[in-house]
């Protein structure tokens, strides 16, 4: 019997881990189908790009991964290139909000976990929020209960049903970040700590923000604890493990020498007789018969199964063969970004101490957050830039510093109304009012640039995203089964998380495979 077929739709991480597992089961004794790959884009990668600028590679979309949860290692390891893995030479951010004086910054406060405070003392240390803001704070040790849980049943899901708990059980359900944070530590908390932290992950508002899903460490905390500081201290995360014989605290962060691009090179090496179809568009999902038909609009590719690790709205006009589900991915929201690199004369700004800085929202700009990058990743200075033009004429020898500035929020698309170069002004306009970045203000501070926009890029998970995810994998295994989604917009943000889904999708394939039992169309 010829082997199955499945077609993933989107070239993106999670697509090529789908179409990776597919071809490499984790057990070995799982039949490996045909596999095609196909992508409307003429690269595979997604949102994973690195490319040169000023003679180096450096990434114009995710310039990380998170080392806190296993899949991205996990899958390092297999693909043999976990010894190129490198971390962030330095740590630390601050954050840009408008003091007595202006716009100004601020270092976030230590002891911070999900990027909620979990210590009070660092909050009385800091500046950031006043007085006020501290005081209020401290009132997470004495505020009585406000959402109470229980420890999750089988289902994952925490039951309370007596008087007046059911109903703050109700809520924590529904709860955005913001209404959790707000609760228990106050608006200066949520606005000036966690907001630009959390915010900047999606682009988006915590206020707007599910916590069930974004957040799910928030959920637990408040099941260990009435104040949300000691019960999100008592679920401190254990350090990353660190190479053997490395020094010094366990990075957060990885990334490689190549750039994040690199990933995607070890997978596509690895997709040993997979079909590629680039730069063809998938008009629609069909199920005539017992098989599927993805027409590009080219071709007609015949399928067992198909998984479509495409953004939600790209998802929902593939599949007229499933209303309730494409109606249901259509409503998930999607933020404009876009990221601008700066070569910039090392004597225009000041040595950078720290990774970056977030930016609140009481400022108005369309910054929303700032790399040091070549502090980060000093492999963006070291680089060889004979080709680089003059970058470092009249520096001494020392190589221009590189910043990655991100603009764009769910709920504010100014960016996307303007040029390239009015971006470029706009932006170091608003940089330059910052102390350390002054110097940008001279017309020669930067030697060159570049706008990376990614348009429709980060899904929104607005409180309820959870169960609306459910409805939409619900709805397809009844209209078309065998179909799956996965991928960003679903179940996690965030490359590891990505790989996360990707396996789970490859394995939902397998299981459809092997049922053995054809449905035809309804």
């Amino acid at each position: 019997m010829a082997p199955k077929r499945v077609v993933v739709v989107g070239g993106g991480i999670t697509g090529l881990t789908a179409a990776y597992r597919l071809l490499h089961p984790a057990d070995a004794g799982t039949a490996v189908p045909r596999v095609v790959l196909i992508d409307s884009a003429e690269r595979l990668g997604g949102k994973i790009l690195s490319t040169p600028f000023e003679g180096r590679l450096v990434d114009e979309g995710a310039d990380a991964f998170l080392l806190r949860v296993p899949w991205a290692i996990e899958l390092c390891d297999e693909l043999g290139i976990s010894a190129e893995r490198i971390s962030p030479a330095v740590g630390g951010a601050s954050v840009a909000h408008l003091g007595v004086h202006g716009p100004q910054l601020t270092p976030l406060p230590d002891g911070l976990v999900g990027g909620v405070p979990t210590r009070l003392g660092p909050l009385v240390r800091s500046p950031l929020l006043g007085l006020a803001g501290t005081l209020r704070a401290a009132a997470d040790y004495v505020l009585p209960r406000r959402f109470t849980t229980r420890r999750a049943g089988p289902d994952g899901i925490d039951r309370v049903t007596e008087g007046v708990r059911a109903t703050w059980r109700l809520r924590l359900e529904s709860a955005s970040v913001g209404d959790i944070v707000r609760s228990r530590l106050g608006a200066a908390v949520a606005s000036r700590v966690v907001d630009p932290l959390l915010g900047s992950i999606s682009a988006g508002d915590i206020n707007r923000l599910d916590a069930t899903m974004s957040a799910p460490i928030l959920i637990e905390a408040l099941g260990r604890s009435r104040s949300l500081m000691r019960g999100l201290r008592a679920m401190q995360p254990a350090p990353a493990a660190r190479a053997p014989g490395a020094a010094g605290p366990a990075p957060i962060f990885g990334s490689f020498e190549a750039g994040m691009g690199r990933l995607v090179e070890a997978l596509v090496q690895r997709l040993d007789g997979c079909i590629l179809r680039l730069g063809a568009p998938v008009e629609a999902i069909r199920r005539p018969g017992t098989r599927f038909a993805v027409d590009t609009g080219s071709e007609v590719l015949a399928a067992d199964a198909v998984i479509v690790a495409a953004p939600a709205h790209a998802a929902a006009q593939m599949l007229p063969g499933a209303p309730n589900a494409a109606a249901a991915l259509a409503r998930i929201g999607y933020a404009s970004v876009a990221v601008l690199t700066l070569s910039v004369r090392p004597d225009a700004i000041e040595a950078p101490a720290e990774a970056g800085f977030l930016v609140t929202r009481d400022i108005g700009w369309l910054t929303t957050a700032c790399s040091y990058a070549s502090a980060k990743w000093p492999k963006w200075s070291d680089a060889d830039n004979s080709d680089a033009g003059n970058s470092d004429a009249g520096n001494g020898g020392i190589p221009n510093a590189i910043l990655r500035v991100s603009v764009g929020r769910y709920d504010d698309d100014r960016h996307t109304r303007l040029g390239d170069r009015e971006l470029l002004e706009t932006v170091v306009g608003e940089l330059s009012g910052l102390a350390p970045l002054r110097g940008l203000r001279d017309p020669a501070a930067i030697t060159s640039w570049r706008v990376s926009r990614w348009e429709r890029s980060l899904p929104q998970y607005v409180p309820g995203h959870g169960h609306l995810v459910e409805f939409i994998e619900s709805a397809l295994a009844r209209e078309l089964p065998g179909v799956f989604v996965t991928g960003a917009a679903y179940r996690g943000l965030g490359i590891p998380a990505c790989i996360r889904q990707g396996n789970e999708a490859a394995a939902a394939a397998v299981q459809h495979l092997g049922s053995g039992r054809p449905v035809a169309s309804p």
